[in-house]
């Protein structure tokens, strides 16, 4: 019979209800300890029914590929991740009816075994649905393209395809490719007359040799030859066209004459590539890479997208300046030049933008004395403007900023502000998910009353300074504590008094120890402090009489003198043990003869 499954601190777990993806704690015998509201909603089984159960129990039927990843991450406690490309099916979900809509909901499912606990594996859920329909739905039109192309190119003779795509670009060459006549589309987008380019060959017309090395290769006259090119057109913008080259003469004798028909795909590759970014960026979340990675692997794709343009992370500092955090694309001369240059001027300027989540665009041009300076850095690193994008990612995210700096165009194209938006957009949820995955493992590692270390991280740094003593021979104390009177508190003044004087204690004990001790909360009124690089007993004795004067020293609260003192038991590393569970054993015991002392003192066994 299997034993009944080890339920995780609800207290420490209560904020992951309201997370907006799905969150499942399974123990070391693969049953549900946690199932947050999102499952609720998506599942349609309460968290009553889910507590205890298996997922095959819950599901039925599942992949073999899920099973095994839960197998894997509870008994043998390895990370998986099931992406929903590689994994369409795992868990039987739904979209939300409040939605509008119906159907499968797409995830990915990120399997990882919480550190220093008894067997707990994390399960998160993410909902990958609206990227599945938009590349369904891109897919669909690219293939839909590709059949009338195809139609006309099989069906048709090539002047009546002419005759019909008069928005298409129509160029027609002799068989050596020069031009003899484009239609009224190409003129437009390339900006030339027919009577510029009569004669010239296809590569001045768009600065391209692409259609000189067509004719090297083999290829029938007689068959369509299609292919792609990118091209800039008469308002400097790249273009991406699908050209099809086709052949024209009398039958039984050689060609005569070349027709190349364009069509624009410039959108569909956009589309295709903003898709991609998005795509890499949230595998990259996904994968749990730390956001500076992730924002530099932004800024760069961003380049490639937005073309001559250098792409930075600005943050606002403490100091309510802007710092560069992220630019793998930018000079360091730059950063320490933008630095210095800014002035209360300048934030009351970007004030509006930051809290409008509008982007705004600066031109490098103008008259007036205060702007010479940044005129100047400009020039020197051949910027034109540059586009600010607030990246809102919530209250407890410091304010940030995308920051685009064109070499040659000053204002932002309609394509350029959409990315900039939606990248900007996607990069906050990155950065307030990569918070909340933060605080998840804060809760794993501190009380929530004190935001002291809990016994798992206390074990952590135990066994860490134990691995430093033994390689370094650094010596070091600990402390075990237990509050005198204070069930004597809790009776009088009741609970939340006792909570307060918890609170409070924790503040001021984390106050008074250094940066490298740890000071951790191990159950209703104990605590134990580890004390780094101490030499020997006298010193800590010192450390803990000022911890006996820390905790006696009451706490006003409702009209009341809040007061307690306390037991502490004194161990030495390498004294009184080696190991972790010796160490704590001794000061445990130390700590007992302190109480049966008398009580407010501090003692250490004899050896």
């Amino acid at each position: 019979m299997d034993e009944a499954p080890n339920y995780p601190d609800r207290l420490a777990l209560a904020t992951l209800d309201h997370i907006e993806s799905g969150i499942i704690i399974l123990d070391g015998a693969r049953r549900v300890c946690f199932w947050n509201q999102w499952l609720e909603q998506h599942s349609g089984i309460g968290a009553g029914e889910a507590l205890g159960c298996r997922l095959e129990q819950l599901f039925g039927e599942l992949p073999a590929v899920l099973l095994d990843a839960v197998r894997d991450a509870c008994e043998h406690r390895l990370s998986r991740l099931l992406s929903h490309q590689l994994h369409p099916r795992l868990l039987p979900l739904h979209c939300r009816a409040a939605s509008g809509r119906g159907g499968p909901l797409f995830h990915s499912m990120l399997l990882r075994p919480l550190a220093q606990t008894e067997g707990l594996t994390l399960v998160q859920l993410l909902d990958a649905t609206n990227a599945v329909r938009r590349e369904r739905h891109l897919r669909d039109k690219e293939q839909a393209l590709r059949k009338v192309h195809q139609h006309l190119s099989e069906e048709k003779q090539y002047i009546d395809t002419v005759l019909k795509t008069i928005s298409a670009l129509v160029v027609v060459t002799d068989i050596q490719g020069h031009i003899l006549s484009i239609n009224r589309s190409c003129e437009q987008q390339t900006g030339f007359s027919e009577e510029d380019v009569l004669g010239q060959p296809l590569k001045v017309l768009f600065s391209i040799d692409s259609f000189n090395r067509l004719l090297e290769g083999p290829w029938q006259y007689d068959e369509p030859l299609p292919f792609t090119c990118r091209m800039h057109n008469a308002a400097g913008e790249l273009m991406h066209i699908r050209w099809t080259v086709k052949s024209v003469g009398e039958a039984g004798q050689p060609p005569r004459y070349l027709i190349y028909t364009g069509q624009d795909i410039t959108e569909r590759e956009r589309a295709d590539a903003l898709l991609r970014l998005e795509r890499e960026i949230l595998e990259m979340a996904t994968a749990g890479e730390p956001p500076e990675r992730t924002l530099d692997h932004v800024c760069l794709a961003l380049e490639r997208q937005l073309e001559q343009c250098r792409v930075a992370v600005l943050q606002l500092a403490e100091d309510e300046r802007l710092r560069i955090s992220n630019g793998p694309g930018l000079a360091e001369d730059f950063g320490r030049r933008l630095a210095a240059l800014q002035t209360e001027n300048l934030l009351r300027i970007l004030q509006p933008g930051l809290r409008d989540g509008r982007l705004q665009v600066f031109v490098a041009q103008g008259p007036a004395p205060r702007w010479q300076s940044w005129l100047a850095l400009a020039r020197d690193h051949d910027i034109a403007g540059c586009w600010l994008m607030p990246i809102h990612a919530g209250a407890r995210v410091p304010q940030s900023l995308f920051a685009v700096f064109p070499r040659q165009r000053v204002h932002p194209s309609v394509h350029e502000q959409m990315v900039i938006q939606r990248i900007a957009h996607l990069t906050a949820l990155i950065l307030e998910r990569h918070l909340q995955q933060e605080r998840i493992r804060y809760l794993a590692l501190h009380d929530p009353l004190t935001g002291l270390a809990n016994r798992s991280l206390l074990n952590e740094q135990l066994l860490r300074s134990i691995h430093r003593g033994r390689r370094e021979g650094q010596p070091f104390a600990l402390l075990f504590i237990d509050l005198d009177g204070f069930k004597a508190l809790n009776d009088t003044h009741g609970h939340d008094a006792g909570d307060a004087f918890l609170a409070a204690l924790g503040h001021r004990l984390k106050t008074k120890l250094r940066a490298t001790d740890c000071c951790a909360r191990t159950g209703g009124d104990e605590f134990v402090i580890l004390l780094e690089a101490v030499a020997d007993e006298k010193t800590a004795r010192r450390v803990a009489e000022s911890v006996l004067r820390l905790i006696s020293t009451p706490l006003e609260w409702g009209g009341h003198a809040l007061q307690v003192s306390a037991s502490i038991g004194l161990a030495l590393y390498p004294e009184d043990g080696d190991g972790a569970d010796a160490l704590l054993t001794r000061a445990d015991n130390a700590m007992y003869g302190a109480k049966a002392g008398g009580k407010g003192c501090i003692v250490r066994l004899p050896g």
